[in-house]
């Protein structure tokens, strides 16, 4: 759920490089493109003007080992080492292209998405398959993660503003023209668990009749069929002190 920004302060903070070495590494496109022929799972669309930054979702959150004289370019390398050790079960189906409704960069997209939307511990996958539904119908996925995520605004910060809302962006899946569509990238380092909803879902999708989902405090998913049995569940859980609140 950390986002790259969030990753260059703690390289920096443990390593010999700074955040600004980190971040400038990670917009590299060159660089990108040289990673292409150790990592099967780099891919052109990365390189997309519109993309903050293109090793977004793609550097495996977990612990790493390193030493603090290490460049910036070799913790990459380590981490990307990972994701591919959490990709590979996946790798025949996203060659395969027809196996799957999602590339590789849409999937991961997705995952990140799941990630800052479905609490841990509860049912990602029926979140992957609300967010398909409303892909296949055409709708926009309306999720505030990516809009905060669009205007580099932390959840903790602050409410979003209208004018961010109603702002077009291709990260923002509130605004406007952005009916079918995914985020133009990850907007975090998904989990495991999270990309291994995504791509089950990608790979096994079957449509349900469910366009909306609420979380409660405690991590359970209530998915509904309309507009007016949403908040009929949102008015529920804050009658019965379900409902999640920022301190």
């Amino acid at each position: 759920g950390k986002t790259f920004t969030d990753l260059a302060e703690i390289i920096s903070k443990n390593t010999k490089n700074t955040k600004e070495d980190v971040i400038n590494v990670g917009k590299d496109k060159e660089y990108i493109k040289s990673l292409k022929k150790d990592f099967w799972f780099i891919n052109d669309e990365m390189l997309n003007s519109n993309i903050y930054y293109p090793l977004e979702g793609y550097l495996f959150p977990d612990t790493y080992y390193v030493d603090k004289e290490s460049d910036v370019k070799s913790i990459f390398k380590t981490m990307l080492k990972q994701t591919e050790s959490k990709l590979k079960l996946y790798k025949k189906e996203i060659e395969a292209k027809s196996n799957s409704r999602l590339t590789v960069h849409q999937m991961l997209t997705l995952a990140s998405v799941i990630e800052l939307e479905a609490p841990k511990g509860s049912d990602r996958e029926k979140v992957a398959t609300i967010f398909m539904n409303r892909l296949y119908k055409k709708m926009s996925l309306g999720s505030d993660v990516t809009t905060y995520y669009a205007f580099q605004v932390k959840m903790a910060d602050r409410d979003l503003r209208i004018k961010e809302i109603n702002t077009e962006n291709p990260y923002n899946t509130r605004g406007p023209n952005m009916q079918g569509k995914l985020p133009i990238g990850p907007i975090c380092m998904p989990s495991e668990d999270s990309i291994k909803s995504a791509t089950d879902v990608a790979f096994n999708y079957k449509a349900t009749d469910d366009i909306f989902f609420v979380s409660d405090k405690n991590g359970k998913i209530y998915a509904t069929k309309s507009n007016e049995e949403h908040d009929k569940i949102i008015k529920e859980l804050k009658s019965k002190g379900l409902w999640f609140v920022y301190k």
